[in-house]
């Protein structure tokens, strides 16, 4: 009993009371006087030796049998600090996510944690390594309070660390990076960019198409992100594959350099395309928008990350041509724009198919 009211103790402080103490990869922290309260869920699969089935979920029984070590190994790989100082872990529970009606097998548990300071922590860091291997496991979106500021940070395998209220510039910074690092490693988009860069040689083609997207998507982005409007995923990601259908039909059915390809014409489509493409990396960061107290330094680091990207992806191109040129294979180059639209076909009818649950 002693411990379930102060459970709910250090929920009110982390402001969670939902029929789930947590949704799955999600964490809170709330900064009171000088101790950080956390709660925060973590994937069974990045756990050791707790699932004693190997079944990926973990039972009320289990999570009873195994909570020390489960406490423990999660002390030992959430890490908080405050201007290089650690806290004291005053403690550390787990319990099952569901806080009504029978407890289920769950391939997540929630930890209640409570660290203290000697001084109330201003930018306090965390880093950890609690990342699972299911899909979507490998990332962690956190929302912190502090007073009436507010920050939401998105941790993950291969940058598991993160300092908050350093401020807008720092925001700003860290959404430049997760703007790169969203374009450069999403197919769907760079599929798109591929079909749009390959149908018209020179810089002011490139210079009005890129331009077109970067305002369409800026433009839904926002629209998402103030909660103005929004387009169910559900309708977004089928409507971007079939942009990247269109794009290369286009591209075959006119070839490179086509004045009906390459003009007015195209820069509209391609700009109307950009307005889906904007819903979909709202989607991408729809969790971290909400709430934040940055979000202008959120909206315009995560928008100029995605140009930078985009210019880093058409360099890319740009040299893998050249380099043909350069080997003596230059008279291949003009087939490359027609191989690159029947890949780029192909691959966008498959993931339009996906996304529509049609295979």
């Amino acid at each position: 009993m002693i411990r379930l009211l102060l459970a709910l103790w250090l929920l009110a402080f982390a402001g969670t009371a939902q029929a789930h103490l947590l949704p799955k990869q999600n964490a809170t922290m709330k900064i009171v006087d000088d101790s950080a309260n956390f709660v925060v869920s973590v994937p069974v699969s990045a756990l050791v030796d707790v699932d004693d089935d190997r079944n990926g979920l973990l039972s009320a029984q289990e999570i009873q049998q195994h909570s020390k070590d489960i406490e423990r190994q999660f002390t030992d790989r959430f890490k908080v600090t405050n201007a290089g100082k650690s806290g004291k872990g005053l403690m550390a529970w787990v319990v099952p996510p569901q806080t009504d009606g029978d407890l289920l097998d769950s391939d997540y548990v929630v930890i209640l944690h409570r660290v203290q300071f000697d001084e109330p922590p201003q930018n306090p860091k965390i880093k950890t390594d609690l990342f699972g291997t299911g899909d979507g496991e490998e990332q962690m979106t956190m929302r912190a309070t502090l007073g009436v500021d507010q920050e939401v940070a998105m941790l993950s395998a291969s940058n598991g660390q993160h300092e908050f209220f350093r401020g807008p510039l720092a925001v700003f910074g860290d959404f430049v990076r997760l703007g790169i690092e969203h374009i450069l490693g999403s197919l769907d988009h760079l599929l798109f960019l591929l079909t749009v860069i390959i149908a018209g040689a020179g810089w002011r083609y490139w210079l009005g198409v890129v331009t077109s997207f970067t305002i369409a998507h800026s433009i839904t982005l926002t629209l998402s992100a103030l909660e103005i409007f929004s387009i169910p995923a559900t309708i977004v990601e089928p409507a971007i594959a079939a942009s990247i259908v269109l794009m290369a039909a286009l591209n075959l059915k006119y070839g490179p350099n086509d004045r009906a390809n390459i003009g007015w014409g195209r820069i509209s489509i391609v700009f109307a395309c950009g307005l889906i493409h904007g819903f979909g990396f709202a989607s991408a960061i729809g969790a971290m928008l909400s709430g934040t107290s940055s979000l202008v330094a959120t909206l315009a680091g995560f928008n100029i990350g995605i140009e930078i990207g985009q210019f880093v992806f058409l360099a890319g191109v740009l040299l893998i041509i050249l380099a043909f040129r350069k080997v003596g294979a230059g008279d291949w180059t003009r087939y490359i724009p027609k191989l690159a639209s029947i890949v780029a076909l192909a691959a966008g009818m498959i993931l339009f198919l996906r996304q529509t649950e049609l295979v």
